[in-house]
């Protein structure tokens, strides 16, 4: 297991694979500073998590979700780090759809936005809950406060506001990510692991050429 994890992140980082991920980090930290000093009621801190997912691999982008975890506790925002688990959630799910060419259509990139959306709201919810009373200083903590004035426990409120945002937010989040892959050129995609599973002219296997001597 050890040495498949090993292959596959060598493969997943060939090419240009290893600098997208730092891209990918500094987009996940921008966006999410961006929805909350504007009090967006959405993160989109996962938007180069999950490009890094689709051009690279999920283990890739489990290593840039946590990066940017990491880095933005060590710049300001020391919740992040605990937050590590939904972003390995995150970059596994849409690297596994991924793969089975889900970010070829819209239609399923909708779909996995939604799966994506309630994982990741099942997962965050109790550590948004204990660890931090479900206040986050986001633009989703009026949710948190809605339900609770309804009669909601704390924990519950915390995760029916996952269930009502997150999907939103991850949709969101994988068209836009859809939208770039689909808008790269195909010679940029094939120096990607990840490119084989878009269809792109450039990328896609092309049929033999057919043998001049055979009629």
């Amino acid at each position: 297991m050890r040495g498949w994890i090993r292959d596959q992140f060598r493969r997943e980082i060939a090419g240009i694979g290893l600098p997208f991920l730092a891209f990918g980090v500094a987009l996940n930290l921008t966006l999410g500073q961006l929805t909350t000093a504007l009090k967006i009621p959405m993160y989109l801190d996962s938007v180069g998590t999950i490009l890094v997912a689709v051009l690279c691999g999920p283990l890739s982008a489990m290593l840039t979700g946590s990066l940017a975890n990491t880095l933005g506790s060590a710049l300001g925002s020391p919740g992040m780090i605990f937050f590590i688990p939904v972003v390995l959630v995150i970059g596994a799910f849409t690297g596994f759809i991924a793969s089975r060419g889900w970010f070829r259509v819209w239609y399923l990139v909708l779909l996995g936005g939604i799966l994506q959306g309630l994982l990741a709201a099942l997962v965050s919810a109790p550590i948004s809950a204990y660890l931090f009373g479900g206040v986050m200083m986001a633009g989703t903590d009026f949710l948190v406060m809605y339900f609770r004035s309804i009669g909601h426990s704390l924990l519950e409120s915390v995760l029916y506001q996952g269930f009502a945002s997150d999907p939103i937010d991850k949709t969101v989040s994988y068209l836009i990510a859809f939208f770039i892959v689909h808008n790269l050129p195909g010679s940029i995609l094939a120096r990607f692991y990840g490119g084989r599973n878009i269809t792109r002219p450039a990328i896609d296997e092309q049929p033999p050429e057919s043998d001049p001597t055979h009629r």
